[in-house]
């Protein structure tokens, strides 16, 4: 039986407001970007000055000029989840990682994060993008317990902003920078114990959405929307059908992309808004980090007895889900 002990989370100090969006003069507004996607603000590691001067037309650029960068966004997480959980950095014996947006693909982020931390242990990546929170849990949960060490150190770390093009008006209001991670053990007691977990993947629609190493993001949105709709309430309604969920007691944490897709969702379950903990309006989308994010702001507010469901869907096209259960 696995259980987290600690989550962390981090994100830039910049700002990109919807008034700066609007600001651009790229066909949007303030007003139509809360209305249709939900968004107030988001985080990135840009210079607004860079963003207000290249539209990030270049994103090769962008690392040259970031006030953060993925790993140090990572390290601030990663040293907030141990503090949660209680431990050091060397009672760590595994580092799993998952970034869509690594500095360099050789060392790899997982190792790059396991010398900040000072470990000698084994560190790999375990990548997809949005779902990793529950593919990381899913994949541990795939070994036998003796073969997994007493304490897991998992994080998703991302600079999207760095791969916008800000003349694309869908695409520059919806993402935000930011890492979250997660200490894991399958023998100590945490606050939260994993009931259920599943990850599954589409290949065949691979390049629905792309994050070109030295190019912009880009997606086909309306399909892919639609998709996440549909599938993140599919794997609520499997959830509800397996357990006995409470929706005035238990919470869903979805896929941070925006917050009217969230509602669609939350509305076909009747999930109150009380019972729907998210950070998308204040952060924007965060990739991988986003659900896991989400979890860690909301820690201190975990009750015993509680359930959590977390489903997500994103790039692969990927999904799956993780039901926690809080001691």
């Amino acid at each position: 039986m696995l259980h987290v002990l600690g989550m962390g989370y981090a994100h830039p100090d910049i700002e990109i407001s919807n008034q700066l969006l609007e600001d651009l003069d790229v066909g949007t507004n303030a007003r139509w970007i809360e209305e249709k996607i939900g968004i107030l603000k988001r985080r990135t590691s840009l210079p607004l000055d860079y963003i207000i001067q290249t539209r990030n037309s270049d994103p090769r650029k962008a690392l040259d000029v970031a006030t953060v960068t993925p790993t140090e966004l990572g390290l601030k997480a990663c040293k907030m989840a141990l503090d949660s959980a209680g431990i050091s950095a060397e009672q760590i014996g595994l580092v799993i990682c998952n970034c869509c947006t690594p500095e360099a693909t050789a060392p790899t982020e997982s190792l790059r994060m396991a010398r900040e931390l000072g470990l000698t242990v084994p560190a790999y990546d375990v990548f997809t993008a949005c779902p990793v929170f529950v593919l990381h849990i899913d994949f541990l949960r795939n070994f036998e317990e003796d073969k997994i060490p007493d304490y897991v150190l998992c994080f998703s770390t991302a600079a999207l902003t760095q791969h916008v093009n800000y003349n694309e008006r869908s695409d520059g209001a919806i993402w935000g920078d930011g890492a979250a991670a997660w200490v894991i053990s399958p023998r100590h007691p945490g606050k939260l114990k994993v009931i259920d977990s599943t990850f599954m993947s589409d290949p065949t629609r691979c390049h629905a959405v792309v994050v070109d190493k030295h190019g912009h993001f880009h997606q086909d949105g309306r399909a892919v929307r639609d998709f996440s709709v549909r599938q993140t309430v599919r794997l609520i309604k499997a959830l509800e059908q397996k357990y006995d969920l409470d929706w005035s007691r238990d919470v869903f944490i979805g896929h941070q992309a925006n917050k009217t897709m969230l509602d669609q969702i939350t509305r076909n379950r009747k999930i109150p808004e009380s019972q729907h903990w998210h950070n998308v309006t204040e952060i924007g989308n965060q990739a991988g980090a986003s659900a896991p994010a989400v979890l860690a702001m909301n820690w201190d507010r975990i009750k015993p007895g509680q359930r959590i469901v977390v489903a997500v869907v994103g790039a692969g096209l990927s999904w799956g889900s993780a039901l926690f259960e809080a001691q």
